[in-house]
């Protein structure tokens, strides 16, 4: 039992040793361009297909092995084994040159769920620093859902005080009387205008019956009611799991995916629609062109996204 034990340790070792070479010899072969050498169009499509890797793996090799071709930090503690691939490819999204010391030395002393903690904990800290507020921990919870909705409408990160201006003016449109009795006559006079100018356009049609209504060729938007749907089963957060089995924590920037293309017959029913978040929609696109050596999807087959 003893020597089966022993002879695991010696694998899990070289598994790990031969992990990190991985990933400064994809590195080199990225910085020298080899793979373009060999025929392929990105490092991605050799290292799934030359080496026969899956996409999930490839993916976290390669993301990592860029990393650390920015910061020797990063490179020194995958070389010594300070700090598995699959560790330091949860910590990259926050990775800086001034945090990436006392980051590495948390990731490699915490457990995965306290270095996740510590990576979302980080991000915060960019927008603004919710810890510092005296407020209750459910009402913190509020202003930060509040501030990631309100991020993905203006399209750019809100500091606190912005983030809280725009909720109260929200919550003042939707219930101060004043502003709600201007809401409805802006309201009125619009519905007027439509029933005027549909009316002018009847008669128009009257005096000229050779008129032909012009085609409908935009496409049919997602309703309301259809993103309602998919928001409650995919409670507003992208649905991309990774190779390991963790869901992406993104609930901003987020978009309704055609699982199927608009362009290929897909329809906007919530079946073919899920949520994912602006990384990972464009990674799904970049991946998704048809172009010899590419790659149709970034999870291993038989992954679903959840529900």
């Amino acid at each position: 039992m003893n020597s089966l034990h022993e002879h695991a340790l010696r694998l899990s070792c070289q598994h790990r040793l031969l992990e990190s070479e991985l990933v400064k010899v994809l590195g080199e072969i990225e910085s020298l361009k080899l793979h373009r050498t060999l025929g392929f169009s990105s490092v991605f499509s050799y290292t799934v297909s030359a080496l026969g890797l899956s996409e999930p793996v490839a993916y976290t090799l390669i993301t990592v092995a860029r990393k650390a071709r920015e910061l020797g930090a990063l490179s020194k503690a995958i070389s010594t084994q300070k700090l598995s691939v699959n560790r330091a490819s949860r910590i990259v999204a926050a990775l800086t040159r001034e945090n990436a010391n006392e980051l590495i030395a948390f990731a490699a002393t915490h457990t995965q769920r306290e270095t996740d903690q510590e990576v979302a904990r980080l991000s915060d800290r960019r927008t603004e620093r919710f810890e510092n507020l005296r407020v209750p921990a459910e009402v913190l919870e509020l202003l930060k859902k509040a501030q990631g909705l309100m991020a993905s409408r203006k399209k750019r990160n809100l500091k606190f005080d912005e983030t809280l201006k725009l909720v109260l003016e929200e919550f003042l449109n939707r219930h101060e009387p004043v502003r709600k009795a201007e809401r409805a006559r802006k309201r009125a006079e619009k519905t007027k205008a439509k029933t005027t100018d549909k009316i002018s356009a009847e008669n128009s049609v009257c005096t000229k019956p050779d008129a032909t209504p012009k085609a409908k060729t935009a496409r049919i938007p997602v309703t309301a009611l259809t993103r309602h749907i998919v928001n409650i089963r995919d409670q507003a957060r992208c649905t991309f799991v990774d190779y390991a089995g963790h869901r992406c924590t993104n609930d901003r920037w987020l978009h309704a995916h055609h699982r199927i293309p608009v362009s290929r017959g897909g329809s906007n029913e919530p079946a073919n629609l899920v949520t994912l978040c602006s990384f990972h929609q464009d990674l799904v696109h970049q991946l998704s062109l048809p172009i010899e050596g590419q790659v149709n999807w970034i999870r291993e087959p038989g992954r679903a996204y959840s529900h």
